[in-house]
């Protein structure tokens, strides 16, 4: 039994009790646990029965022939679906049918290829920066003032267990309801969702978790609202363009308030509206006393052959005062931080085929590439680094921070090593500082959201007060007891990246940025007409709250 629980606890799998029980009443256990792992195409945080289930389905049609299919009907369904999400335009050419005939070649017949021979690797180059004469950058006159907020490094204690879920949501449910019922005046006399028969009241006002949201046939969207007392029903008539506007934003597990009335049989809640927990227009935003800058430098990406060294290098010269007019050299001069939102690296087996678009195949040999790298971010800047999805971390969110083993390689450097998400603040200033893959459930699950407009899905996450609410989509969860992705303080900096696209906004003065990135066009971005916006770099002045924005990808003069 232990080698079996072993066997997925190295691939950070845990396994519950009735699976576990399942597994065990095999003829072969170990034979079924190597069938198991073979055959799962990504590993869960937890393995429950339905996925052995849908394992043993999946292998029972594969054993069976397979009828003909309208494959390019298929094609452009998911043709369709990719251009929703990416707001790009893709066309599907079906090739021609050519009929191949098979047979089953004998040893003999075989063809002994050669041996591959081992890749050379492509290392970033290290570049030599030379002392300015004259260059003194005013941050060097500032001593670092970081202060960790909120973060789950040193602090998770997740199992995987069912009871671990529970405590996740119960917390959720908690933290949001009280934003709810106490910021905003429409639910000050919410009530228990089993008191709803009773109050007798005209207007009912509901506080819960959504565990359903559809759209009936007739084009009214349905909504199941839990709290932990009993379900609701709660309709959204087409007719009302206001509350369907807001239904239609509503997403699984978030929590939300709802305003409407029971229906004349009593068994519906007629929505007239739905309340999220928002930002007050009143929102006071801090600023720093001295006159320092943070710059944020997202999904540099070193180990992909579509790393932008040239762009980087100018980067690097920039920094350290060699480049630049007067007033470019200036703001350099000015950067206190550098905050790095997650994907550092290019990681090893994070999507299919990855492996020939690697100029460095080793994890390791890439942070150690990396770090040579930001060795040359002048001594007077704090580095921030949080980890990404393609970071070699638990792909599970809250993600803590990085293993003593990798920050290691960066030891002699001034760098504070964070979890994903973090709250943190630099001389007073409030940053929420996330790596964004759930930008993706976004902009899947809202019809109006698109994943190259980032800056609105962050508005998005504010108005809603949570990161990634749905569990089981894009985002993998982890069941802290803590829900680290709840959105509990207001930021004066919210910054993401994931997207690889450089953006700025603002909502209700709170700052936004996606952080762009520092990788080129990979062929899969390719295949789906996604352009990113790279090589450029925002800086927020801590002082006066301005940003601005570095393009290193044109020429510095």
């Amino acid at each position: 039994m232990n080698s079996i629980i072993k066997s997925f606890s190295e691939h950070g799998t845990f396994v519950q009790p009735d699976t576990l029980d399942y597994i065990l009443s095999k003829d072969d256990p170990k034979e079924f646990t190597s069938f198991l792992t073979k055959n799962l195409k990504e590993f869960p945080l937890v393995l429950t029965l339905n996925h052995i289930n849908d394992i043993e389905q999946l292998t029972k049609v594969e054993e069976t022939p397979i009828p003909s299919a309208n494959f390019p009907e298929i094609k452009k369904l998911q043709t369709k679906m990719l251009s929703s999400i990416y707001s790009g335009e893709f066309q599907y050419k079906p090739s021609e049918e050519i009929e191949l005939e098979y047979d089953d070649p004998d040893k003999d017949d075989q063809i002994q290829l050669p041996d591959e021979e081992p890749r050379e690797e492509a290392v970033p180059q290290v570049i030599d920066i030379k002392k300015v004469k004259g260059w003194k950058p005013k941050a060097k006159e500032y001593d670092p003032e970081i202060n960790i907020i909120k973060d789950v490094t040193g602090n998770s204690i997740c199992e995987g267990t069912t009871n671990d879920f529970t405590k996740l949501f119960v917390n959720r449910y908690n933290s949001l309801r009280k934003i709810l019922r106490n910021q905003r005046r429409e639910l000050t006399n919410a009530i228990p969702i089993d008191r709803v028969k009773k109050s007798g009241v005209k207007e009912i006002q509901l506080v819960g978790i959504v565990k359903d949201v559809r759209t009936t046939t007739n084009g009214h969207r349905l909504i199941e609202l839990e709290d932990e007392t009993d379900i609701a029903k709660c309709i959204a008539l087409k007719d009302n363009r206001e509350a369907m506007r807001l239904a239609n934003e509503v997403v699984l597990d978030e929590i939300v308030g709802i305003r409407g009335q029971l229906s004349k049989n009593g068994d519906l809640i007629v929505v007239h509206s739905i309340v999220y927990p928002d930002i007050s227009i009143q929102n006071e935003k801090h600023k720093s006393d001295v006159p320092v800058f943070a710059a944020f430098l997202s999904d540099i990406h070193v180990g992909s052959k579509q790393f932008m060294e040239d762009e980087w290098q100018a980067f690097l010269r920039w920094i350290n005062g060699e480049m630049g007019n007067s007033r470019q050299r200036d703001v350099a001069g000015k950067i206190k931080y550098v905050i790095i939102p997650g994907d550092i690296v290019d990681g090893i087996g994070i999507y299919p085929n990855q492996d020939k678009e690697l100029s460095i195949v080793d994890v390791y040999r890439q942070y150690e590439a990396l770090a040579e790298q930001l060795r040359l971010i002048p001594d007077h800047i704090s580095m921030i680094v949080q980890p990404g999805n393609h970071d070699a971390v638990r792909p599970a969110e809250p993600q803590p921070t990085f293993e003593k083993e990798i920050q290691d390689l960066f030891s002699g450097m001034d760098m504070t090593f964070i979890g994903n998400p973090c709250y943190l603040s630099l001389h007073g200033v409030e940053v929420l500082t996330y790596h964004g893959q759930s930008l993706l459930d976004y902009a899947t699950n809202i019809q109006h959201l698109k994943y190259n407009e980032p800056v609105e899905i962050m508005k998005t996450m504010l108005r809603k007060h949570h990161l990634a609410p749905t569990y089981g989509g894009y985002t993998p969860l982890a069941p802290e007891h803590l829900d680290y992705m709840v959105i509990d303080r207001i930021p004066d900096i919210f910054v993401t990246g994931h997207v690889h696209l450089a953006q700025i906004g603002d909502y209700r003065g709170v700052t936004l940025i996606n952080a762009s990135s520092w990788q080129a066009q990979t062929s899969y971005q390719k295949m789906l007409n996604f352009i990113p916006d790279s090589a450029k770099l925002p800086i927020v002045d801590l002082k006066t709250g301005n940003v601005t924005m570095m393009d290193f990808s044109k020429k510095l003069l």
